[in-house]
C-alpha cells in the first residue's frame, strides 16, 4: 500500500528514555509548551502573563501536531483537515521532529523582576516629601503594564502593586501632615498677631510721654514731679500735669491706658513700662524703652 493510500503519516517516535508524559517548552521567547500524552503531542498553551491559557481543548491528531524543532524556533498548528482534488478532505501528513526537553510543569524560561516595580516600592517606602510616593504611584501603574504586556516574561506584579498602595498612603500622609503645619501657623501667626499690635502701641505712648515732658521742659524750664508713688490711684493725678499743663497747655492728650501696659515717668525724665495693672515704685532700666527695645513687648506678654 502506498503511502498516500495509508492515510497521514504517523506520529513521533517517543522521546528517548520514555519521558513521562507532560508538558515541555516548545520556545522560551514565546512562552509556549506541548503536552507529550505518551504518544503523541496532543496539545499546546501559552503564558498569558497572570497563568497558562490552553490554545485548544481538542486532541491533536497524531501527526498533525505543532512542528516542534529541538532548536525551539516556534511551533505551529496546521488546519485539522485539507482538501484534495478530487477526493475527500483528509488530515495533513506533518510529522514531528526532535525530542522534548525536560519533563515539568514550567513556567517561562527565563523571568526576570520588573526593575520599575521595584522603584516604585522604594520611591513610595521614601516619600521625599511627596515627590517619590508620586513617582512611585507612576512607576507602579508602568510596571503592572508592562508586567502583562510581557506574556510572562517579567515579573513582581506584587511588588508594584504594593507600590501603588504605599505611595497613595505616604502621599496622603504627607498632605496631611502639611496641612496640620500650615494651620498650625495660621494659628500661631493669628494668636501673635494682637500682642504685636499691642506692642506697637505700648512703643507709641511711650513716645508720645516722652515728648510731653520735653514740651512740658522747653515750657517750664524743669521736669514734671509726679504727686505721689504710683499706684491705680494716683495714676491719672500723675499724669494730670502733662494732660492740663500749665495755663491751659496740653501737652499730652490722656494718660495711657492700664488695661495692656502701664507707663511710669519720674521727675529725672525716665520713662519706663510694666505689665498690664503694674506699678514700679522706681525707675529700672530694663524696662526702659530706650535702653531695652524688647520692654513694650515684656510688658505685654506679661
Amino acid at each position: 500500500m502506498s503511502a498516500d493510500a495509508a492515510g497521514p503519516a504517523a506520529g513521533p517516535p517517543p522521546p528517548p528514555g520514555d519521558a513521562a508524559p507532560g508538558w515541555y517548552s516548545l520556545d522560551p521567547q514565546t512562552n509556549a509548551q506541548a503536552y507529550w500524552d505518551g504518544q503523541d503531542w496532543s496539545k499546546t498553551r501559552h503564558w498569558r502573563g497572570t497563568g497558562w491559557v490552553e490554545d485548544s481543548a481538542e486532541r491533536i491528531p497524531a501527526g498533525t501536531a505543532a512542528v516542534y524543532s529541538s532548536s525551539y524556533a516556534a511551533i505551529t498548528r496546521p488546519p485539522r483537515y485539507q482538501s484534495t482534488a478530487g477526493g475527500p478532505p483528509v488530515p495533513p501528513a506533518s510529522p514531528m521532529s526532535g525530542s522534548p526537553p525536560t519533563a515539568g510543569n514550567q513556567r517561562p524560561a527565563v523571568q526576570t523582576t520588573s526593575g520599575l516595580a521595584i522603584a516604585s516600592l522604594v520611591l513610595s517606602i521614601l516619600g521625599l516629601f511627596g515627590i517619590g510616593s508620586l513617582l512611585g504611584i507612576i512607576f507602579g501603574y508602568k510596571a503592572r503594564r508592562e508586567i502583562r504586556e510581557s506574556r510572562g516574561s517579567q515579573g513582581g506584579d506584587g511588588l508594584a502593586l504594593a507600590g501603588i498602595v504605599v505611595g497613595f498612603v505616604t502621599l496622603v500622609s504627607f498632605a496631611l501632615v502639611v496641612a496640620f503645619w500650615i494651620a498650625a501657623f495660621a494659628t500661631i501667626r493669628s494668636a501673635s498677631s494682637p500682642l504685636q499690635t499691642q506692642a506697637a502701641r505700648c512703643q507709641s505712648d511711650v513716645q508720645a510721654v516722652n515728648g510731653a515732658l520735653a514740651a512740658y521742659h522747653a515750657d517750664t524750664g524743669s521736669l514734671p514731679i509726679p504727686t505721689s508713688q504710683w499706684n491705680s490711684a494716683s495714676y491719672l493725678s500723675n499724669y494730670g500735669l502733662l494732660t492740663t499743663g500749665t495755663q491751659g497747655d496740653t501737652f499730652l492728650a490722656h494718660a495711657p491706658p492700664t488695661s495692656h501696659y502701664v507707663i511710669e515717668y519720674d521727675s529725672a525724665g525716665n520713662v519706663w513700662v510694666a505689665p498690664a495693672n503694674t506699678f514700679e515704685l522706681s525707675y529700672t532700666s530694663g524696662q526702659d524703652v530706650a535702653v531695652n527695645g524688647n520692654a513694650c513687648q515684656a510688658a505685654v506678654t506679661g
